[in-house]
């Protein structure tokens, strides 16, 4: 999908789109403190707008793909709550970049100028900077109000702005909790290493990076925006206000998600935490009602953002092809346990009982999850691998470059004494170990890869890890990628130790190398 920009010189024009859009003046600062030249855009009433980053989600291109999205941490200090488990995540919308979808997330937390623009009730208050506080004290239901609000008001006036699936259009609500976690970690923008961490990449240390603690925060909530943002360009995900989610709390059941559904899940704590106490595994169960007043809880500390999300089916063709693609998921899982299947088959027919019959069906779907499961497993282990084998390469080419300067130093420089020479000599030869082993572990994921298998497409796989190295600006290693997508067409009895090197040694330095 073309990625639309609603321009924000458009914004003095919306008093066509609604009959109270009464004040087009908002100032560019009051929609957008931090404008990037990939921002996504939609108007609201009275003149407003809110601003959305698109998020990259991996993706084979098929309706039932999807991604496991590992949230939590290892720690078990309230690992009744916060402890590591598997979410599985998609994007509805497509890309035009090969092996994404994306779906969109608020740049900043919803505003009070653009909360009040919303459920105004057909008045317009005035934008104003101290509007710009993120709004709290709403409870989850007036969210999800504020949320049905501007999607009907988008549908009816702005609908053709709105991005598609398929021919249906997207709407607003609530990020689910994998969509918010993902987003908060940076997404395809940092690397597998970077994602595990408590937060996101913060180079100039998390007092930059959060509004929290009596020395920012103040005690109260303040301006969007102030901070500086998380590798997808988008603010606040960490102190300022909690984040309400879509989904509701579960507690944690050592990996998985107890079978209880709870209250509000609130993400990223809140102005009063201690900066370095907050990270993105942090998860907050707040009741629904409150227990003094009876009514909705809403809390100082409790404000939200929003997501454009779709239909999971936009057409009858995509109905058409869910199905087409479970029944493929189907036939390969019943093929990785064939054998025990046909046991079963054969059980079933020599039994009358109901009770039975209906046992052994319940065992042969769980063994066609269970083949699903190992399925995933191996297609995100061969991500893996790719990554592994492209950042090998480049290890590679790097010693064998560095022999060959040391190799010519010793050619050319003759005023080097014999104590010099030896040193030298030794380097030479220690990263000449250094490079075989590399080699030879580059090999054995070259031979895991190419024994893969034959369910798993390697084609779609590889072009999803070079997407994601391209989205990281790590442009060298999506060259060496290519390149170990090469190799594996050649003849299996070519992949020598001498063959490969000889190989990656001939790459030019301006392909091999990142540019600064």
């Amino acid at each position: 999908m073309k990625l639309i920009i609603y321009g924000l010189a458009f914004i003095g024009g919306l008093t066509s789109l609604s009959s109270y859009a009464a004040d087009p003046s908002w100032a560019k600062n009051l929609i957008d403190p931090h404008p990037l030249p990939d921002d996504f855009t939609l108007p609201m009433p009275c003149g407003g707008a809110m601003v959305f980053r698109a998020v990259e989600v991996p993706s084979e291109g098929g309706v039932l793909d999807d991604i496991p999205v590992q949230m939590g941490q290892t720690g078990t200090e309230q690992g009744y709550s916060n402890y590591i488990h598997q979410s599985p995540l998609s994007a509805p919308f497509s890309s035009a970049k090969a092996g994404v979808k994306v779906y969109y997330i608020g740049k900043y937390d919803v505003t009070r100028n653009q909360y009040d623009a919303v459920m105004n009730n057909g008045t317009c208050p005035k934008a104003e900077q101290a509007g710009q506080k993120a709004m709290n004290n709403a409870s989850w239901f007036d969210a999800q109000d504020f949320s049905k609000k501007w999607s009907i008001w988008l549908l009816q006036n702005a609908k053709n702005i709105l991005p598609k699936r398929d021919s249906s259009y997207g709407f607003v609500r609530l990020p689910t909790e994998s969509e918010w976690y993902y987003a908060a970690q940076g997404g395809n923008k940092v690397s597998n290493t970077e994602f595990l961490e408590p937060t996101w990449p913060m180079p100039e240390g998390i007092e930059q990076y959060v509004m929290a603690g009596s020395e920012l925060a103040n005690g109260q909530v303040q301006a969007v925006g102030a901070m500086k943002p998380n590798p997808l360009g988008l603010y606040d995900m960490l102190g300022e206000v909690g984040q309400m989610m879509q989904d509701y709390y579960h507690l944690n059941r050592v990996g998985r998600l107890h079978g209880q559904t709870g209250g509000i899940i609130v993400k990223g704590g809140n102005y009063t935490f201690n900066p370095s106490d907050l990270n993105t595994a942090l998860r907050e169960e707040i009741p629904l009602y409150d227990a003094n007043s009876n009514e909705p809880t809403k809390l100082a500390t409790m404000g939200f953002r929003v997501v454009i999300a779709a239909p999971s089916l936009g057409s009858l063709q995509e109905t058409n092809q869910a199905q087409s693609q479970f029944n493929d998921l189907l036939q390969k899982a019943e093929n990785i346990s064939s054998d025990t299947h046909q046991l079963i088959s054969n059980l079933k027919n020599q039994t009358t009982d109901a009770a039975t019959k209906a046992g052994l069906d319940r065992i042969s779907a769980q063994l066609d999850s269970d083949a699903r499961a190992r399925n995933d497993a191996q297609t995100a282990t061969m991500r893996a691998q790719i990554e592994a084998a492209s950042a090998l390469a480049m290890n590679i080419w790097e010693h064998q470059h560095t022999i060959q300067m040391l190799e010519q130093s010793l050619s050319t420089l003759k005023m080097l004494n014999d104590k010099q020479k030896s040193g030298i000599t030794a380097n030479i030869d220690n990263h000449k170990k250094i490079m075989k082993n590399s080699v030879e572990g580059y090999l054995d994921l070259l031979r895991q890869i190419a024994d893969a298998s034959s369910a798993i497409d390697k084609t779609k796989q590889f072009s999803m890890v070079t997407t994601a190295f391209k989205t990281r600006q790590l442009d060298n290693l999506a060259f060496f990628a290519d390149q170990t997508q090469n190799l594996l067409s050649t003849p299996k009895k070519q992949w020598s130790v001498d063959y490969v090197t000889k190989q990656i040694s001939a790459i030019p330095a301006t392909q091999a190398r990142d540019k600064e």
